[in-house]
C-alpha cells in the first residue's frame, strides 16, 4: 500500500470528479493531457485508483485541500452520478475496512 501523498493535480482532479466533473472534464480541467478522451480518462482512473489502495491518505493527512476533498468524497456518496458514489464509497469503504 502506497503512503505517497498526492501532487496538486491530482488534488486538483479530485476535488473537480468529486464536484460532480466527468473523469475526461476534470482531468482536462487539472492540467492532464491526453490525446484522446480516452487518454483523459485513463490519466483520471490512476489517480482515483490511487486513492483506492490508500483512500484513508485524503482522511489521515489533512491539509485544507484534502479536508474539501474528504468532504467532496463523502457528499458525492449521497449526491453524486452512480458512477461517482460507486468511486466515493470504495473509499470509504476502504477507509474503514483497511
Amino acid at each position: 500500500m502506497s503512503n505517497r501523498k498526492f501532487n496538486p493535480r491530482q488534488l486538483s482532479f479530485l476535488e473537480l470528479y468529486f464536484q460532480g466533473f466527468s473523469m475526461k472534464d476534470a482531468a482536462s480541467a487539472a492540467g492532464y493531457k491526453g490525446r484522446s478522451g480516452q487518454a483523459l480518462c485513463n490519466s483520471g482512473r490512476k489517480v482515483l485508483n490511487k486513492l483506492s489502495e490508500n483512500p484513508k491518505s485524503i482522511f489521515y493527512w489533512p491539509g485544507a485541500r484534502e479536508m474539501k476533498i474528504a468532504r467532496l468524497i463523502v457528499d458525492t456518496a449521497d449526491n453524486g452520478t452512480v458512477q461517482q458514489q460507486l468511486e466515493a464509497l470504495k473509499i470509504l469503504v476502504g477507509c474503514y475496512c483497511s
